[in-house]
């Protein structure tokens, strides 16, 4: 960072002076026009305010104005990266010296005094009542077809309630809570993605890398899903089942290609002996079936697929009986929207021409 030069002590002069001090001292409201027009983002100019008003006075005289300006002007044209934590000594005006190295010994003995404090974990208990409010948020997020919700649809609900938090936070709590990277996750993940996050933005908690064995287990189970077109549509037995059960499969492709030797149809024993062969392979696999440990799941798959079925179906059937009605009243409030939202627009854009005008002539009066 270059030292000060001469010229650029007679321009933060004229700047000075512009700005119409007085007792040689110029108070925030009056450089709040040159802090705002620097594009710093706010907690880059408090720091600089702070470390320029030495005297600790809520003004600035002219010494402390030259570092405020020269900080602002490093930053902008990116001499510096980032705000020092404590002004360089060619910085320090001479009559400054001794306020400034005061107050680098009270800042000593306060961090002194203050015990630290460890970054609290993350309680993975969920009382009743975190349950119930979380609960209710989840209300107002858009779910899926089958209920589960995805990142886009909780994020955009979530961000207008912890504004402590940024996009990298969600994101790896996102990925914290689901393991399997599903496209979208159920209620007792989301209801933990919350819980994580509300944490995380009222004390501060520390993301965990890792989840508790038992919510790891129930996170990665696979999700029941009712598209047709996915794997899980294919239900199939594991090698173990078929080995422990020990079902003949000859057997049962006979059935299904109906290969079972015919007896003659005239023959009353043999068909007698035929129904006794049919009802006897029924009755083992209907017990073979029902000691299958992946019953509950196919059960719950094709319920699941019948009430999504029927909802479909009510869906279309309620469409295809007023359907031009529907699209033209969808059409017409979407367009009576968006002509409401650039109203908004418009008006929102000539306030801010205006104030950009007003911040113009306040520029120019300073430049004078």
């Amino acid at each position: 960072m270059p030292k000060l030069e001469q010229f650029e002590i007679k321009k933060y002069w004229q700047i000075f002076s512009g700005l119409k001090p007085v007792e040689n001292k110029v108070n925030h409201d009056q450089v709040l026009p040159i802090l705002y027009n620097s594009k710093l983002d706010s907690s880059i100019l408090n720091k600089i305010w702070f470390l320029a008003d030495i005297d600790d006075d809520d003004n600035l005289d002219f010494e402390e104005f030259v570092i405020c300006m020269r900080l602002i002007f490093d930053m902008v044209n990116k001499n510096i990266d980032k705000v020092p934590d404590e002004l360089p000594d060619w910085l320090i005006p001479g009559s400054k010296a001794k306020l400034v190295k005061e107050r680098k010994q009270r800042k000593q003995i306060e961090n002194a005094d203050i015990p630290k404090v460890e970054t609290p974990k993350i309680d993975w208990y969920i009382s009743p009542e975190d349950k119930k409010s979380y609960e209710n948020i989840l209300s107002g997020i858009q779910t899926a077809t089958d209920g589960s919700y995805s990142y886009s649809s909780t994020t955009l609900v979530l961000k207008s309630k912890f504004f402590n938090i940024g996009t990298s936070d969600f994101e790896k709590t996102w990925k914290l809570v689901n393991p399997k990277n599903f496209a979208s996750i159920d209620k007792d993940p989301t209801l933990y993605f919350i819980h994580i996050l509300r944490q995380r933005n009222d004390l501060g908690c520390n993301i965990p890398s890792e989840l508790p064995k038992a919510l790891l287990d129930s996170f990665s189970k696979e999700r029941v899903t009712y598209d047709l077109n996915s794997n899980q549509s294919q239900v199939t037995r594991s090698s173990n089942v078929r080995s422990n059960t020990n079902m003949s499969q000859h057997t049962i492709e006979a059935i299904r290609m109906n290969e079972i030797p015919r007896g003659n149809p005239n023959d009353a024993a043999s068909l007698e002996i035929e129904l006794n062969s049919l009802d006897a392979e029924l009755n083992r696999i209907r017990d073979e079936i029902t000691r299958q440990e992946d019953t509950i799941l196919i059960r719950e798959q094709f319920e699941g697929l019948l009430s999504y079925k029927e909802q479909q179906y009510q869906k279309s059937k309620q469409s295809s009986m007023s359907p031009v009605k529907l699209n033209a009243k969808s059409i017409s409030d979407d367009l009576s929207n968006i002509e409401q939202q650039v109203g908004v627009l418009e008006n929102y854009l000539a306030d801010k021409k205006v104030e950009l005008q007003q911040l113009e002539s306040q520029i120019q009066s300073v430049n004078k």
